[in-house]
């Protein structure tokens, strides 16, 4: 039969070499998590400066855009006012009966 100290003492060097494996294998690893934890971080600011490059450009086509129909806009009042008025009309119109549509139908 086996001595009980010894199994225990076994058990505790196998604990002790599992132990400095598992160790020495964070020791290694600790590097290489830093180089990839490193990586994701540049990734990360790179796609957020991608991200507010994106938001200037649209930003930029769209005031670019509001500018050309405002001017368009003005050269079509100045050079058909009566159009305008009455398109102007219309489109009030439109939106008023729009908006008593709506008052109805909340009613029922």
């Amino acid at each position: 039969m086996s001595d009980p100290k010894t199994t225990h003492e076994k058990i505790s060097s196998m604990g002790a070499s599992v132990s400095s494996k598992v160790n020495e294998a964070m020791d290694e690893a600790r590097p290489a998590m830093s180089r990839v934890s490193h990586l994701v971080q540049d990734e990360l600011n790179s796609l957020g400066d991608t991200g507010k490059e994106a938001y200037a450009e649209a930003k930029r086509k769209l005031e670019k855009e509001a500018q050309h129909v405002r001017v368009t806009t003005e050269h079509y009042i100045q050079h058909a006012p009566l159009n305008s008025v009455l398109m102007a009309a219309g489109v009030g119109a439109a939106a008023a009966l729009g908006v008593c549509w709506l008052m109805r139908s909340r009613q029922q």
